[in-house]
């Protein structure tokens, strides 16, 4: 009977807490502890938090007897985090100081919200800035397309097909059928790249309007474009663009002053790095200016 006694898990489980605490204890009595005396207190507004997060999860409320269960599973988790506190189970711990910093990180956020700029204000920015917001440049052409599934040598073709478009009925006649569109109005970079690839979007927009060139490569073979209309990049109205001037003008104000903080708690607590470590300067974040 003494000897099923003393081969109890649970047994075994104390007396190992036991050893942890009395050590614990011992090796750190000249340190002073975190005093933890106020009780543990559950509002409103934690309530709450449970009772919307049960919600997101099960598309439904929860009943009372559910919800007095979350209610006890969130004082046992204070419980067992504060005493982990107490016995300084949080030092040395990589994931609970990412965690901390993480919150650190979202209450600067938070703080760092700045009133609303006057409407003078943004706009002054925006003349600052204006080409952040600069209109895409667009372009219109037609195509012939050459296959290279269909041909011998799609490439000279489609070279000897440029000497015979200027005199060709239908121009379109002369390369193979395609699923695209012969010709294309007013598109911007990303657009074009979209249909037929980074390469061919950026060697469209070099091409001079009016004149066939070619041929350019693209996801679907090969192609004589002629370009027959360019709009260059343009500065919209204020107006139009507003709401993406406010966005970068709370950015930059929110990075200034995450910056501004962090610097001030390097000038607060100092920061050392190890000579082996290297010389070079720790990374700060950039001011935008």
């Amino acid at each position: 009977m003494k000897t099923a006694f003393f081969k109890e898990p649970l047994l075994h489980f104390a007396i190992a807490g036991a050893v942890l605490f009395v050590g614990y204890s011992v090796l750190n009595r000249d340190k002073p502890g975190p005093s933890i005396t106020a009780p543990i207190h559950i509002d409103e507004g934690e309530v709450r938090w449970l009772r919307d997060t049960f919600a997101s999860q099960w598309q439904r409320p929860p009943s009372e007897t559910e919800m007095f269960a979350l209610i006890d599973g969130l004082v046992e988790e204070e419980l067992l985090a504060r005493e982990a506190v107490t016995l300084g189970l949080d030092q040395d711990d990589t994931i609970v100081r990412r965690r901390l910093a993480q919150k650190m990180a979202f209450l600067i956020d938070d703080s760092a919200r700045v009133a609303e700029p006057a409407d003078a204000e943004l706009r002054a920015y925006y003349a600052t800035k204006a080409n952040r917001f600069l209109a895409p440049a667009h372009v219109s052409f037609q195509q012939i397309y050459f296959s290279p599934n269909h041909r011998l040598d799609a490439a000279s073709d489609a070279r000897a097909a440029l000497t015979a478009i200027p005199v060709a009925a239908d121009p379109a006649a002369i390369g193979d059928p395609i699923a695209l569109e012969p010709e294309f109005l007013d598109l911007d970079r990303q657009a074009v790249a979209g249909l037929f690839g980074d390469g061919f979007a950026d060697a469209v927009f070099k091409l001079a309007p009016g004149t066939w060139a070619g041929p350019l490569n693209s996801a679907y073979g090969l192609h004589l474009i002629r370009v027959t209309a360019v709009t260059p990049p343009a500065s919209p109205p204020f107006e139009a663009v507003r709401t993406k001037v406010l966005e970068q003008w709370r950015h930059e104000k929110d990075t200034a002053a995450k910056s501004a903080y962090l610097a001030a708690l390097r000038e607060k607590y100092g920061v050392v790095i190890d000579a082996e470590i290297g010389t070079r300067p720790l990374p700060t974040a950039e001011v935008p200016r």
